[in-house]
């Protein structure tokens, strides 16, 4: 059993238990005294308290130091003039707005000029390749194969067809579908495979893809193969370097003969159309109704 301490002031009334508790307390301090750790733990602190304020002290003496020195180099400000700004003394601000002429919104572009090489790596072709058939389904539209189909460099379509390698980079920069290298550079793709020697149109510098008329600062052409046609000449990338290479003379003959090319070709669309004129108004209607994906092949 537990007996309880009574006391006459207004202390609580501890337990047995807590009573020897404290004297147990009480008799390990004493004993921790006698060993001198608080006094060392005191000295600790003080040499402690008495580095920092050291540190503190020599580190805003030298602070002062420097500002009493700079002060005595410095007149009275009281003595200097008030500091006010430009428009409260009243004078003119000046004009440093320079009007510019030139349309910000509007991206600048690099002159864009072949070279003679160039030139000479333009491809041609013996036969001619029939569009919208390789890597077509019988209902014309395109097939598309995340597994089996190969990346065009030039449309970026990863799809079923004829694809070109290059024997130069043998990299995927060299894969064009048999449609685009027809197109954009008037080449056949089952002549280029059959080339042990072909060089895709990146080695050779004539690449007019967007990626790299891009790097080249200049702006990319879109999908211009019918008005490259309609301008006389075999393809985009024939249109494109023929008329801007840097022999104005020879660029000149080109255009003229694209001049004759195309007005042959307007004359033979003409007798198509009076030869034929029921034919030629079914195209024409069939080409306002549908896409050409969506035509049925025989």
């Amino acid at each position: 059993t537990t007996t309880t301490t009574t006391t006459t002031t207004n202390e609580p009334t501890l337990t047995q238990y807590e009573a020897e508790r404290n004297a147990r307390i009480q008799k390990n301090i004493e004993r921790m005294k006698s060993f001198g750790i608080d006094d060392a733990r005191k000295k600790v602190m003080t040499m402690e308290s008495k580095h920092k304020n050291n540190a503190t002290t020599s580190l805003l003496s030298k602070k002062r130091v420097k500002k009493r020195s700079e002060n005595a180099t410095q007149m009275d400000r009281s003595k200097q003039p008030r500091r006010t700004s430009s428009r409260v003394r009243g004078e003119k601000a000046p004009d440093v707005f320079v009007p510019d002429e030139r349309n910000l919104w509007e991206p600048t572009y690099n002159e864009e000029i072949y070279t003679q090489r160039q030139v000479s790596n333009l491809g041609d072709r013996k036969s001619e390749w029939q569009l919208f058939v390789s890597g077509y389904d019988q209902q014309g539209r395109r097939l598309y194969d995340n597994n089996r189909g190969v990346c065009c460099h030039q449309c970026r379509q990863k799809t079923l067809g004829t694809h070109t390698t290059c024997r130069k980079c043998n990299m995927m920069r060299g894969k064009f579908c048999g449609d685009c290298i027809f197109m954009r550079y008037g080449e056949n793709v089952l002549e280029i495979n059959e080339n042990p020697e072909w060089e895709c149109p990146v080695c050779r510098d004539i690449c007019n893809c967007s990626f790299c008329r891009t790097k080249k600062g200049w702006m990319p052409t879109g999908n211009m193969y019918r008005a490259a046609i309609a301008s006389g000449y075999k393809s985009v990338a024939h249109y494109l370097v023929l008329s801007r290479q840097d022999d104005e003379e020879k660029a000149k003959l080109c255009e003229e003969e694209a001049e004759r090319v195309a007005e042959r070709l307007q004359r033979e669309e003409k007798r198509r159309i009076q030869e034929n004129p029921e034919l030629y108004a079914k195209e024409q209607e069939e080409r306002r109704n549908r896409p050409h994906w969506l035509k049925n092949k025989k």
